[in-house]
């Protein structure tokens, strides 16, 4: 038992010694536990209403409570980051007992789940030691020394659709193998799948996409029938050809893309080229504690990077052309692929953040290496734009941009390219935090020196030219305001630009937006 926990199960325990009912830990809490890894939430059964006792438990323990679902009384209590004192543990999930704890664990997923333990018994609780009052009536004990996933009754699955995603998660996640009847009921219920709330989807990927090897268990949810289920964008990928150059069709090679991204964070394997390849990549300290930085609570950087991964090209079927040389192509799939990106994870219910920074990699995945022009590497105006215009996600796009390269060449990499490629994205990490402090600086001109200076109507053409002025000082190439003038003179003498008399506006009869 962990000693953190079991400050945290000590006070849980005081809570129901003092209140009518019974308490049980009972699911993933009690498995991970026997098996000597640390879990991140508790599981209990209690024998009151658990959206009546939830609330006062929250109060006890000082968290959060949250209904997880009204209509079968199971609450949530969210504990704090800085929760005192200090545990593994995240939340608290708790359920109703219907009948007994019998009752209760035979409505449970899998046999290595579906044990139970008396709350004040928490604490005898040690990683290989039996516990004499562990109730396991279907032998997930067993099951555990066996390492094996065995559905505790046929209709599991029929019962909760969610619990497809969890099987196939949990036999990676563990090292399980899963049993021929579980897998068997996998593939005829498949279709179960369907209909479940986005949310609940959605945190089930977010852990699928926090372990190491997540393309396996793409290509496995595949093969069963459940990744279509859940995102059916995805069913063309897999009869769309690519061009000889690229190693595997469409599907084949968003899969390899996210474990080209494990692979470049040091998370993973990559067995198609030399062991040396990602020697060369961008990595320091810094980029591994950017990729673990939390973009909601429960999902990082890494994770998102790696369902970008796998929609970045989801858009490849629609624009699939074939020139007159019979060339395959597919022009703008990047920017058709935004909007297929952001309703994917609207619709399963992903953070207004997360779709964002998923869609926009989705967007620029191929920026990195259309800045590098006729083989030089980018000039310092291209490295602005690009900073510019992909915001928060451009380190994310550039190492989603290596992981594309990797992944469409696969055994056929070529040195001399993944090395300009690694080039680049260096580069550009190297001159993002000069740039970024440059934009921190004031503005040389605004847009009432404009109006002021060279009587121009308002509109977009005036932020166009402080856009301009803005790209020449984060570059370097104007340090002063009359530089900055003389640049919107030069720029104006070489456009058609509309001219007004701007006392309408300084009369109060118009807006200037800069």
């Amino acid at each position: 038992m962990n000693q953190k926990n079991s400050r945290l199960l000590t006070r849980v325990e005081a809570f129901f010694s003092q209140s009518a009912g019974s308490a049980f830990l009972v699911g993933g809490y009690l498995r991970d536990c026997i098996l000597g890894r640390t879990p991140e939430d508790i599981d209990l059964a209690i024998s009151s209403d658990a959206l009546i006792t939830a609330p006062a438990l929250a109060e006890f323990i000082n968290g959060h409570f949250v209904v997880l679902d009204s209509k079968n009384h199971i609450a949530r209590i969210v504990l704090p980051e800085d929760y005192q004192p200090a545990s593994t543990v995240k939340h608290l999930d708790i359920n109703t007992i219907r009948d007994d704890i019998l009752y209760d664990l035979a409505r449970r997923d899998f046999t290595i789940n579906a044990m139970a333990l008396p709350i004040e018994k928490a604490n005898d609780l040690v990683p290989g030691a039996t516990v004499p009052e562990l109730i396991d009536p279907y032998q997930g004990i067993d099951a555990i020394s066996r390492r094996t996933i065995s559905a505790v009754s046929p209709q599991v699955f029929k019962n909760d659709g969610i619990r497809l995603l969890r099987c196939v998660r949990l036999s990676q996640e563990l090292g399980f193998k899963i049993d021929g009847d579980t897998l068997s009921l996998l593939k005829e219920n498949s279709d179960c799948i369907r209909g479940i709330a986005g949310e609940r989807v959605r945190e089930e990927l977010l852990r699928l996409f926090k372990i190491d090897n997540t393309g396996d268990v793409i290509i496995q949810l595949d093969k069963l029938g459940i990744l279509e289920g859940i995102i059916p964008e995805l069913i063309p990928c897999k009869t769309t050809q690519q061009p000889k150059e690229h190693h595997w069709d469409v599907f084949g090679h968003s899969v390899k893309c996210i474990d080209a991204v494990d692979y470049l964070l040091r998370k993973g394997n990559w067995p198609y080229a030399a062991s040396d390849a990602r020697k060369i990549a961008p990595w320091n300290n810094h980029i591994q504690n950017y990729f673990e930085y939390p973009v909601a609570v429960d999902s990082n950087r890494r994770q998102i990077l790696k369902i970008a991964a796998l929609l970045h090209d989801i858009a490849k079927p629609d624009t699939r052309t074939i020139t007159e040389d019979g060339r395959i192509r597919f022009y703008g799939h990047p920017a058709h692929g935004e909007p297929i990106t952001q309703s994917i994870l609207t619709r399963l219910r992903f953070s207004i953040k997360e779709t964002r920074m998923a869609a926009g990699m989705t967007l620029h995945h191929l920026r990195p290496v259309q800045m590098n022009q006729k083989g030089q590497l980018p000039t310092s105006r291209a490295i602005y734009r690009y900073l510019r215009d992909t915001g928060d996600i451009a380190i994310d796009t550039l190492f989603l941009s290596l992981a594309d390269h990797l992944a469409a060449r696969g055994p056929t990499l070529e040195a001399g390219f993944w090395a300009e490629h690694c080039r680049i994205a260096d580069m550009v990490i190297g001159k993002k935090e000069a740039m970024e402090e440059s934009t921190k600086a004031p503005s040389l001109i605004n847009g009432h020196d404009l109006l002021d200076n060279f009587n121009l109507a308002p509109g977009p053409i005036i932020r166009a030219i402080l856009e301009a002025v803005a790209e020449a000082q984060a570059v370097g190439d104007i340090t002063t305001r009359g530089e900055a003038l003389k640049l919107v003179g030069e720029i104006i003498g070489s456009k058609d630009l509309p001219m007004v008399d701007n006392r309408d506006y300084r009369q109060g009869k118009g807006i200037i937006k800069p």
